[in-house]
C-alpha cells in the first residue's frame, strides 16, 4: 500500500457514499485523479472512508485480476485527513475485516 500523507481533498464529503468517485489534489493542488468510495466504516469513535482508483467503463469491463490500491483517510466533518502513521496498521485490519464481512454478503 502507498504512503497517502500528501494526499488532500477538494471535495466535499457531506453525504459520501459508497460508490461515489471524488476527485483528489495533492497538496500543490495538483489534480491526482478521480477516486472510489469502496468502504465507509468506524474504529474508536471515528469515521473512516476507503478509496481507490476510479476505472473507467472500459477497464471495470476487463476480467483481470490486478492488484489495486486502497487509500484510507479520517473523515473529519467536511475534510479527507491523511492518516497519522501510527495509526495506519490499526485502520487497515479494520478495513480487512470490513471487506471481509462485504465478501461474505456477496453470492
Amino acid at each position: 500500500m502507498k504512503d497517502v500523507a500528501f494526499l488532500t481533498s477538494e471535495a466535499e464529503n457531506k453525504g459520501l457514499e459508497l460508490g461515489d468517485v471524488i476527485s483528489l489534489d495533492d497538496e500543490n493542488g495538483e489534480l491526482l485523479g478521480d477516486f472510489e468510495v469502496i468502504a465507509i466504516f468506524d474504529h474508536n469513535q471515528k469515521q473512516y472512508v476507503a478509496l481507490t482508483t476510479a476505472l473507467d467503463e472500459e477497464e471495470e469491463d476487463e476480467d483481470t485480476e490486478e492488484e489495486v490500491d486502497i487509500f484510507v483517510f479520517q473523515l473529519d466533518g467536511e475534510e479527507l485527513v491523511p492518516l497519522e502513521e501510527s495509526e495506519e496498521e490499526a485502520i487497515y485490519a479494520r478495513l480487512d475485516e470490513v471487506l471481509e464481512d462485504i465478501e461474505l454478503l456477496e453470492p
